[in-house]
């Protein structure tokens, strides 16, 4: 007989499919659905912000179980070589439409990065409980777009979207937004995050030069992947487990 301890994913899910039902579980499903990057506009209708505040997923509302890196005492990053898996839930969106969208523009960002090849890569999976994090609507929040999360030790996370990313001249580039929001998830901090002013955000250390064009940047045009971002996180990824940065150590997380 199994002696082994739930982990507080498997808590989470079946916790979730007892108060709320499987249906909140469900899961978008790729291959039934079209890969295709709508036609992105050369500019935005605003500066898009970023936030990585902690929400609550649209369909667990009631949930039962209630090229900057670093922070002040490390800085984290995945296992060099690790593979992050992602699935996209149904549930929470103001349509099926848009929860089909969202996964299909956070695949191509994913895909995006993985061309890159920076040294860890992303994969889709059909279920919660195999996936590192889980793309989901985290309903309105002003004019925040998206947020994500940095490396760490949980065995599930979120990738939220927020209603404002669905209006017209944001939708479009939604996928540029994710492909922003996934340089968070390996470790990336804003471009800007230790610039004086209204924008600092402090307890960042630099890797490589910076670029106003950086994809972790916010322009009025939409986040782009650049060179620079590619060559910086490939050397970010492969520096050994320890380094010091600027004082601060390289820590490394395997997903869960």
């Amino acid at each position: 007989m199994s002696t082994e301890t739930p982990s507080t994913k498997e808590i989470l899910l079946q916790a979730t499919a007892s108060e709320l039902g499987t249906k909140a579980l469900e899961t978008v499903k790729l291959s039934e659905v079209a890969e295709k990057a709508p036609e992105a506009t050369s500019t935005l209708p605003d500066i898009p912000p970023c936030i990585t505040q902690e929400s609550t997923p649209q369909n667990l509302e009631n949930d039962p179980a209630a090229i900057m890196v670093g922070f002040q005492f490390d800085v984290p990053r995945w296992k060099p070589g690790s593979v992050i898996k992602w699935t996209a839930w149904r549930m929470g969106y103001d349509s099926q439409e848009d929860a089909d969208f969202a996964a299909v523009q956070l695949s191509i960002a994913a895909e995006a990065w993985n061309e890159a090849k920076v040294g860890v890569t992303f994969e889709y999976v059909s279920l919660a409980k195999e996936a590192n994090f889980v793309i989901c609507h985290g309903g309105p929040k002003s004019t925040v777009l998206a947020s994500a999360y940095f490396p760490n030790q949980k065995d599930l996370n979120f990738v939220y979207v927020y209603s404002y990313a669905f209006n017209p001249g944001w939708k479009e580039n939604l996928w540029k937004v994710l492909t922003h929001e996934l340089g968070h998830v390996l470790g990336l901090r804003h471009e800007f995050a230790m610039d004086a002013g209204k924008m600092f955000e402090g307890s960042a250390v630099q890797v490589g030069e910076r670029n106003p064009y950086s994809v972790m940047n916010y322009r009025r045009e939409p986040p782009e992947l650049q060179p620079s971002d590619v060559t910086a996180t490939t050397d970010f990824y492969k520096l050994p487990v320890g380094t010091q940065i600027s004082g601060t150590a390289i820590v490394d997380y395997v997903p869960r």
